[in-house]
């Protein structure tokens, strides 16, 4: 028999065979226990999963019981389902149920800013979801009520998913802890991200939230398994990248929904392109490959233009607002760029420059690059540029817009409230200054410069990533307060990130591994005991502070005032049909110009409101919460904010007939709807979209009372000619202005650089008009400043006219002022019946009518005039006393009588006919 090798290099024939060592005495017994030992370890890593997910499962559990189960009375009631007081959840949903009914989603809407219409902005994905879920559960035939219900849940739900990308994100990071650790901590965050996902809320936020953190979520994961991707091994064998394509793919499908969520999430695609710039320089300069990179991102958009294309309109040019040519391209731009940072980075090494060359190339070839688009390609460039504009300082109207205002700013003052109102610490509810020093905020900060310090020499892709992430949406943050609900997820994972590396440089290691293996007794009691502490102490100190205010946010969860679900719902039922169907789908027209039926007519209000009057009312506002329709006085751009400011009646109806001068007025706007916000604290955003300060109307003085300065809020004779006031006020109906307060101050300065009104006089206060006028003139004789003013809106100090165009027709149910005024009064605006006659030259002519409204509130409507030099007289009448018509409004305010026509010392009944007051009729008497 041979002898030769056959284990050995030479074929056998220099080699003879080795005599076989004996093995010692215990050896298959030593693999067998270290066998054993695997196994134990495998399974006790097993069941450490199985109970990371289990606790991960009830913490999602829990932030769904918090979003959607504690509100959940408020919003569902009855049969009826309650949206956010936040109207765009309402608008979304009728973009919903437009989907349901037609299978199409709705992109042009001509129901509001009449008579103009608009592109609808808003990401198609809600709507598609909501449908989508709506036909599964209603099993092919939802009902309306159902789709309601889907879409109140869903951004409860969304808020709930939530955990589990940050929990993933987390587990990158710095383990399995720090990921659970900060899918509690967003589970229970509070502020505008904790509103934003919670029952009834439906708006794009919470889907914007959970699909930009998937993005990032899939992004690491594919960066993490595809570090040794390159072109080259994709060509070769493509199979053996499959888990790092399948995640690169994923990222786009989840950036591709995101887009789908707002038109203007490319931001997510620049905080990646920001990423892939610094990474591919730490790789470089580290003489990495940087192809990973590449292939990762621009798989990524590619997948992503696949999902925004179908929603792509070509007539919105490249807005960066509408879903446009905007979105495909910078997408585009964006697989260029990712794969540029790999051919420069190969071309700077095949020539053996130093290192630093990539770096100064790149961000020269970028600077260059965006020269060049910005002078060839306008179009693209300008409205990519004018993102930026969130950094500008925000005035007149624009200003009063609560989310764009800074996060360190309330009233236009600094502040922390925003801050420890969104991520809380201890004693944030003490209203303390010092409560910022225990804040997340400032945690997250904190890790964010740990996170630094840790990738200043040796970059991890993961961490780079959430740096760039974190700080871009931080300053967006401190710019807008809006981005709060984005920086939300950053400040979970930075505070999650930060404990658990404390935890670590204490010496606990990672949480989920200290009990595991121990068996020394003593051990195992010390190891417990520190994580007792350490769990108390997460608990109080991140986790309740969160917790008791998102709790308060959850128990005030509900949908807007009552008074105006009733008085639009009234609309839909009491007035004409404008001749258009709110769930039709109508055609975007191709010059702009849509045509609308001759019954279509607008109604104004504010444009907080217009989102209720088109949902609720299925009526046209004229103004919406898309900031449409506002005008301004000062620039003769016709609108709500001037209509409600005018002055006098000429004026407001000018405004109105300017809406559309191929229109009559009475239908530009038909009905007005107005509420006591709008009134008084609403009052200063009205005058600020017509950069009109609001000095001009109302202001504050300061009484001496002892030691301290006492506020008095005056209203001033421009504010009682308002259209506002005059409407909600007085019911149209004209003022004898006997309630002035005659006022002197003086100026005194409080602190350095404000100086304050003091009266220097106590207020006279008197019926007679002549005492004030004289008490002014002495007073500013005296060296003071003086005048007439009035201590409350509802008792006007200065005479003002009946207004002729406009009737109450409806008012709610809620009294919120001494004299009984309701919270939103509707009323119609009408050519109004016009009485003519004649007497002697200046002799008194009046009209009373007293008027019960549907709510048996009562109050006597009266106009005056005086006759002319020819003797002539004229009245215009806007409550007719013979009641509603066919065709015309279901009025259920009326007058109680005729009319008492005073002329002179002469008295007469005098009725007025419906068609009358709809036609401008003459009435000769």
């Amino acid at each position: 028999m041979s002898k030769r090798s056959v284990d050995k290099g030479d074929g056998g024939k220099n080699t003879a065979v080795q005599p076989r060592e004996a093995k010692p005495k215990g050896a298959s017994s030593t693999s067998l226990e270290n066998k054993a030992k695997a196994l134990s370890k495998a399974a006790a890593s097993m069941s450490n999963d199985l109970y990371i997910y289990i606790a991960l499962i009830l913490t999602a559990i829990f932030s769904f019981y918090m979003r959607g189960i504690v509100p959940w009375n408020r919003v569902f009631s009855g049969s009826s389902v309650i949206f956010s007081s936040e109207t765009d959840a309402w608008y979304h949903m009728m973009l919903a149920h437009g989907t349901v009914i037609n299978l199409q989603r709705l992109f042009f809407d001509p129901m509001t800013n009449f008579p103009h219409g608009t592109p609808t902005h808003f990401g198609p994905l809600l709507s598609w979801a909501i449908a989508i879920f709506s036909y599964i559960f209603g099993l092919g035939n939802p009902s309306a009520h159902l789709v309601d219900v889907v879409g109140a849940l869903m951004p409860a739900v969304m808020g709930a998913l939530l955990v589990f990308p940050v929990y993933f994100i987390g587990r990158e990071l710095l383990g399995k802890s720090c990921g659970l650790l900060s899918a509690l901590i967003v589970a229970v965050l509070p502020g505008q991200f904790f509103s934003r996902t919670t029952l009834g809320f439906t708006d794009h936020h919470a889907a914007e939230i959970l699909f930009s953190t998937l993005t990032m979520m899939f992004l690491i994961l594919a960066l993490h398994s595809g570090r040794s991707l390159s072109f080259a091994g994709v060509q070769k064998d493509w199979s053996a990248f499959k888990k790092p394509l399948l995640y690169s793919i994923l990222t786009g499908v989840a950036l591709g929904l995101y887009i789908d969520s707002w038109a203007s999430g490319f931001l997510f695609e620049g905080i990646i392109l920001v990423f892939l710039l610094l990474q591919s320089i730490f790789d470089h300069i580290r003489g990495k490959n940087v192809e990973y990179l590449s292939i990762t991102a621009g798989i990524a958009f590619l997948a992503a233009i696949v999902l925004v294309l179908p929603f792509v309109d070509s007539a919105n040019g490249f807005s960066n607002y509408y879903y446009s040519l905007f979105q495909p391209t910078i997408l585009l731009i964006g697989i260029v760029a990712a794969v540029f940072l790999s051919i420069l980075s190969r071309l700077v090494r095949e020539r053996s420059f130093p290192g630093y060359y990539y770096p100064g190339a790149l961000l020269g070839l970028a600077a260059l690059g965006t020269f060049v688009l910005y002078f060839v390609f306008p179009q693209f460039t300008k409205p990519l540029l004018a993102g930026f504009a969130i950094f500008q300082a925000k005035t007149g109207g624009a200003a009063t817009v609560g989310e764009a205002a800074a996060l360190l700013s309330e009233g236009g003052a600094f502040s922390f409230g925003n801050v420890l109102r969104s991520f809380p610490g201890l004693g944030a509810m003490t209203g303390s200054p010092l409560a910022i020093l225990f804040s997340l905020f400032t945690l997250a900060l904190i890790a964010l410069i740990v996170m630094a310090i840790r990738n200043a020499k040796f970059q991890k892709p993961a961490e780079v990533l959430v740096l760039s992430w974190s700080i871009i949406i931080l300053i967006m943050t401190l710019a807008q307060n809006r981005f709060t609900y984005y920086y939300a997820v950053n400040v979970a994972i930075l505070t999650g990130f930060l404990v658990i590396w404390v935890l670590q440089k204490a010496g606990m290691g990672s949480l989920e591994k200290e009990l595991a293996g121990i068996r020394d007794q003593n051990k195992l009691m010390v190891t417990s005991l520190k994580l007792l502490v350490a769990v108390v102490l997460i608990f109080v100190l991140i986790i309740n502070p969160s917790l008791s205010m998102s709790k308060m946010y959850a128990r005030s969860a509900g949908g807007p005032d009552a008074d105006w679900l009733t008085s639009t719902r009234w609309l839909q039922n009491n007035t004409p049909s404008p001749g258009m169907e709110l769930y039709q789908k109508y055609e975007r027209p191709a010059d702009g110009k849509f045509a609308y039926p001759d019954a279509a007519y607008g109604i104004m209000s504010w444009w907080d409101y217009g989102h209720l009057i088109e949902v609720l009312g299925h009526r046209l506002p004229n103004a919406n919460p898309f900031q449409q329709g506002i005008g301004s006085a000062t620039k003769n751009i016709p609108g709500s904010s001037p209509f409600f400011l005018a002055e006098n009646e000429t004026r407001a109806e000018e405004v109105l007939a300017a809406i559309d001068l191929n229109r009559s007025p009475y239908m530009n706007t038909k009905y007005v709807m107005i509420d006591q916000p709008m009134a008084v604290g609403k009052f200063h955003a009205m005058a600020a979209w017509s950069s009109i300060s609001t000095s001009r109307y109302m202001a504050g003085v300061y009484q001496q009372q002892g030691d301290q300065l006492v506020p008095v809020q005056i209203w001033r004779e421009p504010y009682f000619n308002t259209i506002t006031a005059r409407l909600y006020f007085f019911d149209g109906s004209e003022t004898a202005g006997e309630s002035g307060v005659g006022l002197s101050y003086q100026g005194r300065q409080v602190a350095e650089g404000v100086t304050v009104p003091v009266l220097t006089e106590a207020p006279k206060i008197t019926t007679n008009r002549t005492e004030l006028e004289v008490f002014v003139e002495e007073r500013r004789n005296s060296g003071d400043l003086a005048e007439i003013a009035a201590m409350t809106p509802t008792n006007p100090a200065f005479p003002t006219p009946a207004l002729q165009h406009y009737r109450l027709v409806h008012e709610s149910e809620s009294t919120v002022t001494g004299n009984g005024q309701k919270l939103v009064k509707t009323f119609e605006h009408v050519p109004g019946a016009v009485v003519q006659g004649s007497a002697a030259p200046g002799t008194s002519v009046m009209a009373q009518v007293p008027v019960i409204t549907n709510m048996n509130r009562a109050f006597l409507y009266q106009q005056s005039n005086i006759s002319g030099a020819d003797g002539r007289f004229t009245l215009v009448l806007p409550y007719s006393t013979e009641g509603p018509i066919d065709g015309g409004t279901n009025f259920d305010t009326k007058p109680m009588s005729a009319y008492q026509l005073n002329v002179g010392d002469r008295q007469a009944e005098l009725r007025v006919p419906e068609d009358y007051v709809l036609s401008g009729e003459v009435i000769t008497v």
